[in-house]
């Protein structure tokens, strides 16, 4: 596919999005700039996994996202024809314990790079990673573009505070600057911090036989799960537009925690039963009686949206996006990768 713009800056290119972007358009033949923390600079592994380390058309920059003179001398040096800022804090969790610092690295570091654009690299498009956090426990589903905001959580609050920042500067500067709001959206390349990945990895030391159980924390957590490769196609596209716009990227579809770790464990040949309630919730292996996951009361969130579930029905209608991955399919693709680092040794 040709892409209306040749050059691209991607933030927080080592992460799981960042890299299946880069992958996606070094692919079509765009040259990308991609940028990572300098406290980050060896933990590049999704680059490799993908086989695009080396590529001749991806270029490493470290960038402190903090720093506005040093976002501004990257993005005048580059002159990136679309900008995709995919880095930042990601976990919610993280936020609860340091809210401010999530504050500063997801709401004040956009600002300092759409600022730098706005000086430096004007005809560019700005495509931001925001969240469906921004609509903290919303009172209607599913959410699209028009559902009221009300952040609860400091990751939300950051997320909204970016999202806010391209809205305003869209209509104060005129800037192609579009916000992409993100479902839960996972892979094979899922840090292994987030619940999801959390789930997988222990299903494949399970399976294995290294480990015996799971420990989570709320189950009955309804999310929006797609699978991320498709959704970065969707961001890649919204870079070709003209004008920038808001755009929700979701499968319609929601699944509780409970629903991924049961279809984790069945893609590795495990049945569970589920018995209890609360904390004393546990799910046995069905072969044998035993327990493969149990509570733990300090994973449970201060606050944790019920229900997040997104209509995509603008993002299909202008940018083409039709997720085909199923839930049992992404959860399969994460539990073999899963397995397959384990045996190697190598499981990041």
């Amino acid at each position: 596919m040709k892409r209306r713009y040749q050059r691209a800056l991607v933030t927080g290119v080592g992460g799981q999005d960042g890299a299946w972007l880069a992958a996606q358009l070094l692919a079509e033949g765009v040259e990308v700039i991609g940028t990572h923390r300098p406290s980050s600079a060896a933990g590049n592994w999704r680059l490799d996994e993908l086989g695009i380390a080396g590529h001749s058309r991806l270029h490493l920059r470290t960038l402190e996202l903090a720093d506005p003179a040093a976002c501004r001398t990257l993005v005048a040096e580059v002159s990136p024809q679309a900008i995709f800022h995919l880095a930042g804090q990601s976990r919610v969790a993280d936020s609860f314990r340091d809210p401010l610092g999530s504050v500063h690295a997801n709401g004040i570091g956009t600002l300092n790079l759409l600022e730098a654009m706005r000086r430096d690299a004007p005809d560019a498009h700005f495509v931001l990673a925001s969240s469906a956090e921004i609509f903290g426990s919303p009172q209607h589903a599913p959410q699209d573009e028009n559902t009221p905001t009300r952040a609860t959580s400091p990751y939300g609050l950051s997320k909204l505070l970016a999202h806010a920042a391209m809205a305003s500067w869209r209509a104060s500067f005129g800037l192609a600057a579009s916000s992409a709001i993100l479902f839960n959206h996972e892979s094979e390349l899922r840090d292994a911090a987030f619940v999801t990945r959390k789930i997988t990895q222990g299903v494949a030391r399970i399976a294995l036989g290294i480990d015996q159980q799971i420990l989570l924390g709320n189950l009955d957590a309804r999310r929006d799960f797609g699978y991320a490769p498709e959704y970065v196609s969707a961001l890649a596209g919204m870079a070709d537009n003209d004008h920038g716009d808001d755009f929700v990227l979701a499968t319609g579809q929601a699944a509780s925690v409970r629903e991924f770790a049961t279809l984790a464990f069945a893609s590795a040949g495990i049945a569970l039963d589920w018995s209890g309630s609360g904390i004393d919730e546990v799910a046995t292996d069905r072969a044998d009686g035993t327990p493969r996951i149990r509570i733990d009361p300090l994973l449970m969130r201060p606050v944790d949206a019920p229900l997040l579930v997104g209509d995509a029905a603008k993002a299909r209608a202008r940018l083409g996006f039709s997720p085909q991955v199923g839930l049992a399919e992404l959860t399969r693709r994460m539990v073999e990768a899963d397995v397959e680092r384990e045996r190697a040794g190598m499981n990041a």
